[in-house]
């Protein structure tokens, strides 16, 4: 089928460990056949990589190890060993909702040729006993990114073409760099939104918890990308502050539920 659409999902892994297997599990049972699974991880035994080359994926597993350091680095990594016509980064431990998520986004890739879409997200806590649904507004505005990242990275999909404009993640920044990302991308084209749930998204990582690094990452990338009169500056600062300690009041709910 020379018209067959290849989407690569890249996953970035602390370690192999069953996290890793969870995500490789459920992105093998996608119905979706033209899928190469590219795998980041940073540290592994001899043991641990056999185990990985000897995992029965039902797509096309590819896996490096990272010589850099940080998130950045690693997706940088998976851009870097990407050959399909959309890219999805998905985590350790993060899952597709369904079977067909990828038939569907491919489907919508195929009639619209957008430049990247987003979809909706389920986030959910360690044990998954906490979820929360989170729907597509019905139309987009660009203004959200001044309130944080309107898309989840585990629930939205570059094309080759806007990956090749945008080019890399910032390697500069410890967290945030998704956000950054999106900013870079949306100066492009806004994203397609995509009106079902993609991604459960797991609120327990690096950049959930450790919200107000999170909050002064975001205010310093808002200064660089969007004007704001200084009135402006103080209203948006105080509603994404008080967002953070409402997110840092959830954490226990978050790690322990």
């Amino acid at each position: 089928m020379t018209n067959t659409k290849y989407i690569d999902v890249v996953t970035i892994a602390n370690q192999i460990d069953d996290d890793l297997f969870a995500t490789l599990g459920n992105v093998s049972n996608q119905s979706y056949e033209a899928i190469n699974h590219i795998v980041i991880y940073r540290h592994a035994s001899d043991r641990e990589i056999e185990k990985l080359q000897n995992f029965s994926h039902q797509k096309n597993l590819l896996h490096y190890a990272q010589k850099g350091k940080g998130i950045a680095s690693a997706l940088n990594i998976g851009i870097k060993h990407r050959t399909g016509d959309i890219v999805l980064f998905l985590n350790s431990g993060d899952s597709l909702v369904t079977d067909d998520v990828i038939d569907r986004v491919i489907q919508s890739y195929s009639e619209g040729q957008w430049l990247w879409a987003a979809g909706e997200t389920i986030s959910v806590n360690k044990s998954g006993s906490l979820q929360k649904y989170r729907p597509q507004p019905q139309t987009w505005d660009s203004k959200r990114f001044l309130y944080g990242n309107p898309v989840c990275h585990q629930s939205t999909f570059y094309s080759r073409d806007l990956l090749d404009r945008v080019g890399l993640y910032n390697e500069s920044l410890s967290i945030g760099m998704d956000y950054d990302y999106n900013v870079r991308a949306n100066l492009i084209a806004n994203p397609t939104l995509l009106y079902f749930p993609v991604a459960y998204y797991d609120t327990t990582g690096v950049s959930s918890l450790r919200v107000f690094k999170q909050f002064r990452n975001h205010r310093r990338l808002r200064d660089r990308y969007f004007s704001l009169s200084k009135l402006h500056r103080f209203q948006v600062d105080t509603y994404c502050l008080l967002k953070s300690i409402l997110r840092l009041a959830m954490i226990p709910a978050k790690l322990w539920l």
